[in-house]
């Protein structure tokens, strides 16, 4: 006969059990990596410790490490390091079945088309990347594309900004870009100005595809959204270019009140030098030089050889941006600047304090790579498509969504005057004042018609997500 006893300790029992269970549904994936929880208190860009052999995830960082946009790749590698850090920190990836640990493979483009072709078909096949990360320059993204096809590897592309590159027949599925790209940054700019007092505008940009896109779409949407607004000049330069002077002059005889500057690399950091150098002012205060707007304008090098005043009134429009309001943004970036400060050259330079721009523009697109291949749980590329394709991403503040049709990152732009003083410890230059946000419906991302619709299974998009932005006391100046 049963006892009371035997009925409570049944019912003990099952409660116990029941909570286990409750217990394991919440513990988060099994193996999954979490940004920023990995052990980083040692981390050295100079001295990185990922595995280099044996069986991990091999992830090539394809761009320029020699010539004159060598630190470019030197960058680069130690952004992917601090993410690659974190995540083997916490034991790597789960991936068909095994945890793995990321090892990281340089390989150099030089910055021209033949050398980048045969260094990354190497690595494909003699390395047996899983993927591949660039790329400074749409002539040698092109390439990275033709060979993620041929060979179906992914392709990660962080940094190459022409719209083509996601229209056909340049776009194919192995590849995702996380950037923004022409048209958000030509239309946020727009949006920028519209209310602003400027109105003459004139365009340096570099003569090749994100150049001409670029300038093209700016032109449309300044006119659309100011109709006063006027285009008094346009140039356009080859790359690596070395004699700004002539253009220049040109700005100054147009009564222009803006450059728009479609420029990166050695030719942004020329640009910035020898516009101060010619002592152009701004026509609507002759106390400030002119203002330039950019993608690319917080190069703490050229702007601490031009100084720190020289620098206010720049206009930097990017893809991500360091916001003190936004609680998660300034964990990820104290991490890194706590690490900064045990760091030896090159690393312990202003270039690399903050990961200000597109130092987080990389970091982003890093995690959410790596993020997708723990989604997708296999080094398949035909899964990692599956995983990445409509997803969402949103560890340090403000969500990004990769549009399955063209694998495009859709997400809200931000836009920020330079000044000086700065609240980020820069006492030789000029650094980025509080960004305002430009919403994704204003700044979308241009598509190929003929790819609306191609992912037949894709849910309904929700815009991203605006950032969580907290008022802040204003931080002490450094």
């Amino acid at each position: 006969m049963k006892t009371k006893g035997s009925f409570r300790g049944r019912w003990v029992v099952m409660g116990c059990i029941f909570m286990f269970f409750v217990f394991l549904i919440a513990l988060p994936q099994a193996g999954a990596f979490v940004p920023l929880k990995g052990n980083l208190s040692k981390y050295d860009p100079n001295n990185q410790t990922f595995p280099t052999s044996g069986d991990t995830i091999k992830f090539a960082i394809w761009d320029s490490f020699t010539g004159p946009n060598a630190y470019i790749g030197e960058a680069y590698t130690a952004i992917l390091g601090f993410v690659v850090q974190d995540i083997n920190s916490q034991g790597g990836i789960k991936v068909d079945g095994k945890m793995k640990k990321i090892q990281i493979v340089k390989v150099d483009t030089q910055s021209a088309p033949d050398p980048a072709r045969r260094a990354l078909e190497k690595a494909i096949l003699q390395e047996k990347i899983v993927a591949f990360s660039g790329v400074a320059g749409t002539h040698i993204a092109k390439i990275g594309q033709n060979l993620a096809k041929d060979y179906k590897t992914i392709f990660v592309n962080l940094s190459a900004y022409s719209d083509e590159l996601n229209f056909l027949p340049d776009f194919n599925e192995y590849y995702f870009r996380t950037n923004g790209n022409s048209s958000t940054t030509a239309k946020s700019l727009g949006v920028f100005y519209k209310n602003r007092p400027e109105t003459k505008f004139y365009i340096l940009a570099q003569d090749y595809v994100w150049g001409h896109e670029s300038t093209e779409i700016f032109e449309k949407t300044i006119k659309e959204v100011k109709p006063n607004a006027k285009i008094v000049g346009r140039e356009f330069f080859p790359v690596f270019a070395k004699d700004f002077a002539p253009y220049l002059e040109k700005v100054r005889a147009s009564g222009a009140e803006v450059v728009v500057t479609m420029a990166w690399g050695a030719d942004n950091e020329n640009l910035i030098k020898q516009s101060r150098q010619l002592g152009l002012k701004s026509p609507l205060n002759p106390d400030l030089y002119i203002p330039m707007a950019s993608p690319f304008l917080d190069d703490t090098r050229p702007l601490e050889v031009v100084g720190g005043p020289a620098g206010k009134g720049l206009v930097l429009c990017v893809d991500f941006m360091l916001d003190r309001r936004i609680p998660a943004t300034m964990k990820m970036a104290n991490t890194w600047n706590n690490l900064w400060k045990t760091w030896k050259e090159p690393y312990n330079t202003n270039l690399y304090r903050w990961p200000l721009t597109s130092w987080y523009r990389n970091m982003t697109g890093y995690y959410w790579f790596f993020q997708v291949l723990q989604k997708a749980g296999s080094t398949d590329p035909k899964k990692i498509i599956a995983a990445w394709e409509g997803d969402t991403f949103n560890p340090f503040g403000w969500t990004h969504y990769m549009r399955p049709d063209d694998h495009q990152v859709v997400a809200d732009r931000p836009i920020a005057e330079m000044v000086f003083p700065n609240t980020w410890g820069f006492d030789k230059n000029a650094a980025p004042g509080e960004p305002i946000w430009i919403p994704a419906k204003d700044c979308l991302p241009n598509i190929d018609v003929r790819l609306v619709g191609r992912v037949k299974t894709q849910k309904p998009a929700a815009a991203p997500a605006k950032p969580v932005i907290k008022p802040a006391a204003p931080a002490k100046k450094k």
